[in-house]
């Protein structure tokens, strides 16, 4: 009943003084209660428990200091100094190292609500509980010794909080919770599959079974299968009107800020004037959509992957976003690719000439465009996702969107 005595300590008079008893626990069947005194009267005083028990505390010669609560900076380390300690604990414990990790209990009160007082209730009035380990000894002598508290957090190395709250980037490993791990090998909370396969089953016409590839990368856009692979996109290059979650291509010129890459990494001027082809998916139906562009809010970019091939040659450009993609398959995964330096004949894999194609962006869009992942024909595995993702679904993302609003 925290609110009552809060109350009280509003009031210019609360009609009664502050109260610290404290709790050691020895071991788990063996608790000494005591106290610092009342108005200098050293007698015992008795405080009702959560379960409505009382406990009696005996007054002791004793001085603590530093138990505060505060949310910044270090974990408070309060001390407690008893006098005649032999006394106090002499048929409990064997020396005054036995007692370090016990566990230390401060409860805080005012008079009226002890045991016998006009307040007296149960549930018992008191302020909220503060525990402590006793850590070590900071000072002894033959009339007094010194403890020092710390909190459990300290003594077991822990932060808080035990994960940084950040708004806007998730702290999973990327696919660290593969699904098709096993449990000993998982890290992490991002369940996405390592080959991007996914059963969808947020809509009562899919029944979960059904495995979709969900290629994404990390600019946010879906990389779909080029001409000749199972499920290729039909583009089309009439883009006066679009259809929502259609496809279409427009072309680049080689020359100005986009210039392809020779083997060397020099400028392969020779083909500048040529054309290199742009992908898009519709986010709208439009029958005057202008431009497509990255800026026209009536389309998203998307690339086009294939199988690779140690015959043909991958390009790559000074605009990296137009870069190739394939996917290969080693070690039973069959991943995506994307080209870092132009070649032919260079298997993909960590190096010189490749690195990987699917990586996530580690932002609630990048969440949001694998697992709400919408086929364009439901329980087809070789379809396409519409150009936007399902906002039914519940997203494994790690980070704290609504922590901006407090930032």
């Amino acid at each position: 009943m925290t609110d009552l005595i809060v109350k009280d300590l509003q009031k210019q008079d609360p009609g009664s003084e502050l109260i610290e008893l404290f709790e050691i626990e020895l071991d788990s069947s063996t608790t000494v209660y005591f106290h610092s005194g009342v108005e200098e009267d050293l007698s015992t005083v008795q405080f009702r428990q959560e379960s409505g028990a009382i406990k009696t505390y005996v007054a002791l010669p004793l001085q603590a200091k530093g138990f505060k609560a505060d949310p910044k900076g270090t974990s408070a380390r309060p001390s407690i100094s008893f006098a005649n300690i032999s006394n106090i604990f002499k048929n409990t414990v064997s020396d005054f190292d036995s007692l370090l990790g016990s566990k230390i209990t401060r409860r805080t009160t005012l008079k009226k609500y002890l045991v016998g007082e006009s307040a007296d209730s149960t549930p018992p009035v008191e302020f909220p509980k503060q525990i402590f380990l006793l850590d070590r000894i900071a000072s002894s002598s033959k009339t007094a010794i010194t403890f020092e508290c710390a909190t459990p957090y300290d003594l077991q190395g822990i932060t808080l909080p035990k994960r940084q709250v950040i708004a806007n980037g998730c702290p999973w490993l990327y696919q660290g919770a593969d699904y098709t791990l096993n449990e000993y090998e998982k890290v992490g909370a991002c369940t996405w599959n390592r080959e991007s396969k996914y059963k969808a089953s947020y809509t009562s016409t899919l029944d979960g079974t059904v495995e979709y590839i969900s290629l994404v990368n990390l600019d946010d856009e879906y990389v779909v299968p080029g001409t000749g692979e199972t499920g290729a996109v039909t583009f089309s290059s009439t883009v006066s009107s679009i259809i929502k979650d259609s496809y279409y291509t427009t072309n680049t010129t080689l020359g100005g800020t986009v210039r392809r890459l020779s083997k060397d990494g020099s400028i392969d001027t020779s083909v500048d004037g040529n054309t290199v082809p742009n992908y898009w998916q519709a986010l709208i139906t439009s029958t005057s959509p202008g431009t497509l562009s990255d800026t026209n809010a009536k389309v998203k970019r998307v690339r086009i992957w294939d199988t690779y091939s140690a015959s043909t040659t991958y390009y790559a450009y000074t605009d990296d976003r137009y870069n190739d993609f394939v996917r290969y398959t080693a070690d039973g995964l069959t991943k995506l690719w994307k080209v870092k330096k132009t070649s032919v004949g260079q298997t993909p894999g960590f190096g010189e000439y490749w690195e990987p194609g699917d990586v996530c962006s580690k932002t609630l869009t990048a969440c949001k465009m694998r697992f709400g992942f919408d086929p364009i024909v439901r329980v087809t595995a070789s379809t396409t996702g519409k150009a936007k993702p399902n906002t039914e679904v519940v997203l494994p993302f790690g980070g704290f969107p609504g922590a901006k609003r407090f930032s």
